[in-house]
């Protein structure tokens, strides 16, 4: 369906300023770790994990528990995974695990075998069938030709320290091809998706990079009463993070630096329903400094900095066109939760410094289990 919102100048400065501010849990590790945001009167940006792990008979097996709501660049996404684990050894498990819906053609089941390479390295694969059953189970008129699949990599070595360690995650989805009567349309898709994730400690200094970037290619053969004829959609996507944080001092002041490099072209999908083409260059320089206001309480001003290229064209819209200055500063307030040993909630406020404006609210909680 593809996204249903064509982006605001100030879209990926958002998701910079809300992004997650600490380390654990990190994605891989079990716990809660959510951050909201608002991204414009009417939208919320928001990214959502519940990861448990649940042993059982000296664990060698666990009930596997893993609900997310976040979104990417395709719109907001929700999942509720349900499953297994089972212990082969000392080293390898092995995962079955499902996203169940009570239309039993929407449901998602993932395949998935982990081996640890040391005490503190592990390597990661799953074969994922979105829509397994959709074919035999949907009530509507529409069909998978080819079935959609992704098979997913990732390897990951804990370093020493909070904050440290490397993730590396690939993810690929050939060619699939789905046809909806309902939309009336035929839609072929493939991706692939990279990421890196890494920190280290060097001296008093924690060093963090992340990298991760998108390919995407589509093809919508329309077939309405009122157009035709086949549209394809391309996407190139690349967003690079490096920072600093002088962990010694007292005020822990950080600095780094962000890019963001986007291109799309083509028909963005039924729910946009528009052909356009966007492309956006984003450098963002950013710093702060953290203050001990209270015991379990701390606040970190920060600055972000940004030099934006938008050019961003739609046939049924005007678009969006920027170049020049836009910023923030961040407020955001850190409170060590009573009673439990690293839960943290964070209020965020956030303010123009291009424009008199407050530039949104975020809300974060982390709490490692």
């Amino acid at each position: 369906m593809g996204r249903d919102e064509a982006y605001n100048t100030e879209r990926f400065l958002h998701e910079l300023t809300f992004r997650h501010r600490l380390s654990p849990p990190a994605a891989t590790e079990e716990g809660i770790r959510g951050t909201a945001g608002s991204v414009g009167s009417d939208r919320l940006y928001y990214d959502f994990r519940f990861l448990r792990d649940f042993g059982f008979r000296e664990d060698r097996n666990g009930f596997l528990l893993d609900i997310q709501r976040a979104e990417d660049l395709d719109g907001a996404y929700d999942r509720q995974l349900i499953g297994f684990r089972q212990n082969l050894g000392d080293d390898s498990e092995i995962w079955l695990q499902g996203d169940v819906f009570s239309d039993k053609s929407q449901a998602d089941v993932y395949f998935s075998a982990r081996h640890h390479l040391t005490d503190n390295s592990w390597i990661h694969a799953s074969w994922i069938l979105p829509d397994a059953y959709f074919n035999d189970k949907t009530d509507t008129r529409d069909s998978v030709e080819q079935a959609p699949q992704t098979f997913f990599l990732q390897w990951h070595r804990q370093g020493t320290g909070t904050g440290a360690g490397t993730t590396l995650s690939l993810n690929l989805s050939p060619e699939s091809r789905f046809i909806s009567r309902q939309e009336q349309l035929t839609v072929d898709s493939e991706s692939l998706r990279t990421a890196i994730t890494h920190g280290q400690r060097a001296g008093d200094w924690l060093l963090r990079l992340h990298l991760e970037g998108e390919r995407t290619r589509r093809d919508y053969q329309l077939r309405g009463p009122e157009e035709s004829g086949s549209t394809p959609f391309d996407r190139e996507y690349l967003e690079a993070r490096v920072s600093a944080t002088l962990t010694s001092h007292r005020l822990q002041p950080g600095i780094g630096l962000a890019y963001v490099h986007l291109d799309e072209t083509g028909y963005f999908g039924r729910a946009l329903d528009d052909e356009g083409r966007i492309r956006r260059r984003e450098p963002t320089l950013f710093g702060e400094i953290s203050l001990q206001a209270a015991r379990n309480t701390t606040i970190s001003p920060g600055l972000y900095l940004s030099a934006p290229k938008v050019r961003q064209s739609f046939a049924e819209d005007d678009g969006r066109r920027h170049s020049g200055f836009t910023g923030k500063l961040a407020l955001p307030i850190e409170v060590q939760l009573p009673d439990t040993n690293q839960a943290v909630l964070t209020i965020n406020p956030t303010f123009y410094l291009h424009k008199a404006a407050f530039g949104g609210g975020n809300l974060q909680l982390h709490w490692p289990l």
